[in-house]
């Protein structure tokens, strides 16, 4: 049955790929994005767009007004300057509004997009059943988007429809080129390496996820998740590689004979500022554990959802035929 699905962060690499995909199953789409968003790549998807922040609760209850469900990408990421209050208004209240527009118009479902850098697996359980750590690390983008999680699951246990994603290292094609390439994307990084322009990179261990997967996982969630579950949506277990082993990959498949060496994470400030306070956090909690992950198969998220990603070398190969496409690459 057709619906109209209101999406958040539309022109997001997440995003955007869910727009693409919904449409093509016959969907109606709205996507709520501000002013100065590029947008006309959704528009030529048939795409509704509805101009509005999310950050307004205003416009975001008026977009959410007439829909059936949402799927809530909008957040700020981390990058290597971060302002706490900005990330509060967009990760924390951003949500907040999603949700509190979809019990005043009585949406159905509401798929929230979060991040899994937050759980404590310490005590054996999976990151799909772990409890929230009680000592975050302390970067705007992981304290609020914990925030932001627990918002969610208070909601589902007051008996909303609200199921969370947690997608794994985003990359791959997007129909909204601009932003597939901005400064926080992964896609930045394996197109440097595609030129042969990276070197080194700070190594920790990346769940490595092809865009167009995460939307998959995420319409999967909205069909077929049960409200109050999170859902997992990692790259294979064999691909938790670091950015300079991948970046490593992808230089060979542009014909490049190079070696991106890894940067072992320390408390030097330089690292901070070179590649941002979250990645910082993440490559010293990395270090710390080492617990091994789950067969795919073995997992809620696969065997609720039937999530199956594809291999890190297609999702590299795919990427690297996509920057030639778009003329960011030359062709060899």
């Amino acid at each position: 049955m057709t619906q109209t699905i209101l999406v958040t962060g539309a022109t997001g690499l997440a995003g955007a790929n869910i727009c693409r995909l919904l449409t093509e199953r016959g969907d109606a789409i709205r996507a709520l994005a501000r002013e100065s968003a590029d947008t006309a790549p959704l528009a030529a998807l048939g795409v509704e767009i509805v101009t509005g922040d999310v950050t307004d609760p205003d416009a975001v209850r008026r977009a959410a007004t007439g829909s059936d469900a949402a799927i809530h990408c909008a957040a700020l990421l981390g990058g290597a300057s971060q302002n706490l209050a900005d990330f509060e208004a967009v990760n924390v209240g951003g949500t907040k509004n999603v949700l509190d527009a979809a019990e005043a118009v009585g949406l159905g479902r509401v798929v929230a997009v979060s991040t899994g850098t937050f759980f404590d697996t310490d005590g054996g359980l999976d990151r799909e059943d772990a409890p929230v750590t009680k000592e975050p690390s302390s970067d705007p983008y992981t304290i609020t988007k914990m925030a932001a999680f627990l918002d969610a699951m208070s909601r589902a246990a007051a008996g909303r429809d609200v199921v969370s994603a947690h997608p794994g290292a985003i990359f791959g094609p997007s129909p909204v080129v601009s932003n597939a390439l901005g400064m926080t994307s992964f896609n930045r990084v394996l197109l440097s390496a595609a030129r042969g322009r990276i070197e080194r990179y700070l190594k920790f261990p990346v769940s490595w996820v092809f865009a167009e997967d995460i939307a998959r996982g995420c319409i999967l969630a909205l069909d077929k998740g049960v409200a109050g579950e999170r859902y997992m949506l990692d790259g294979r277990p064999e691909d938790i590689v670091s950015i300079a082993n991948a970046a490593t990959r992808m230089s060979r498949l542009a014909g490049l004979d190079r070696v991106v060496e890894d940067i072992e994470p320390s408390d030097d400030p330089e690292l901070a500022q070179v590649f941002g306070p979250t990645l910082v956090a993440i490559a010293k909690k990395a270090a710390r554990e080492s617990a091994p992950r789950k067969s795919l198969t073995d997992t809620k998220t696969y065997k609720r959802l039937g999530y199956e990603p594809i291999s890190l070398d297609d999702g590299l190969g795919q990427t690297l035929e996509w920057f030639r496409e778009i003329g960011r690459l030359d062709n060899r």
